[in-house]
């Protein structure tokens, strides 16, 4: 009888033993389809993030070819900044191709999500996105919804973006919102100030980079976001608040047009 029983107690401790994995395979989700179109810089920066979750990303770069894939979708995003008409047929397309469940996500730092999406038929699945260049390191992420995006939509975009462990924090819809509005005044500054020599862009981004903590210098971060990114959104609250504050600094946006500093970076 003894025996027996540690017979059993030997076969029940095998049977809980855990099947082997490999921790460096990240399985894709089926269930899940995401859609991206808009400035290369941003697609390819949430692309990024969404593949490295395990979610599967369309990239999409002409919009002939969304009505195959259109049913698969599970969310969009229209990540176009500076081109508000561009922005107006990515959106058009996106809410005559996709189910009306769907959620289209656009980046509304230029131009509201009211504004968006007030002439199309499915209001209520728009959701804005402060979208801009390097922003999605951070661990939270802004929304705005409208005064017809639904609940639903707002939830399920919310629960999108924790399944790749970011927070979310719901914000008024309106132009710049918060994050871009604050770092473009502050990139814009910063260029005033190297305008009127009174330091140069070397010694204005190490001032705030180790006097603030800042992670980088404006002015160096301004060429990883592009001075026409800055220019965009600016000349947007310029024209939606009418305040001295959001002119652009002429050499700032002398080098959004040229792309290249107008003195040596010394």
């Amino acid at each position: 009888m003894t025996k027996q029983v540690k017979s059993e107690k030997v076969k029940s401790k095998k049977s809980t033993l855990p099947k082997a994995q490999n921790p460096k395979l990240k399985p894709v989700d089926i269930k899940q389809l995401i859609c991206l179109l808009g400035d290369e810089l941003l697609v390819k920066e949430y692309s990024a993030a969404f593949q490295e979750k395990g979610i599967a990303v369309q990239e999409l770069k002409n919009l002939s070819t969304l009505k195959t894939s259109s049913k698969k979708i599970t969310a969009a995003f229209e990540l176009t900044l500076e081109s508000n008409e561009q922005k107006k047929k990515n959106i058009q397309a996106l809410d005559e191709a996709l189910p009306d469940n769907v959620p289209i996500i656009s980046s509304s730092i230029t131009e509201t999500i009211l504004s968006q999406s007030h002439q199309l038929k499915h209001k209520y699945r728009f959701i804005g996105i402060a979208a801009f260049p390097t922003l999605l390191s951070n661990s939270l992420v802004e929304l705005a919804p409208s005064l017809h995006t639904s609940k639903e939509i707002a939830d399920s975009v919310k629960a999108l973006f924790e399944s790749i462990k970011k927070e979310t924090a719901m914000v008024q819809d309106g132009v710049g919102m918060v994050m871009p509005r604050i770092l473009c005044q502050i990139i814009n500054e910063a260029l005033f100030t190297v305008q009127n020599d009174v330091a140069t862009p070397k010694e204005i981004d190490e001032a705030m980079k180790y006097g603030t903590s800042y992670p980088r210098g404006p002015i160096s971060w301004g060429e990883m976001i592009g001075f026409a990114n800055i220019v965009a959104v600016l000349d947007a609250l310029y024209h939606s608040h009418h305040e001295e504050r959001y002119k652009v600094a002429p050499v700032l946006r002398q080098m959004a047009i040229a792309g290249v500093f107008w003195k040596a970076k010394e």
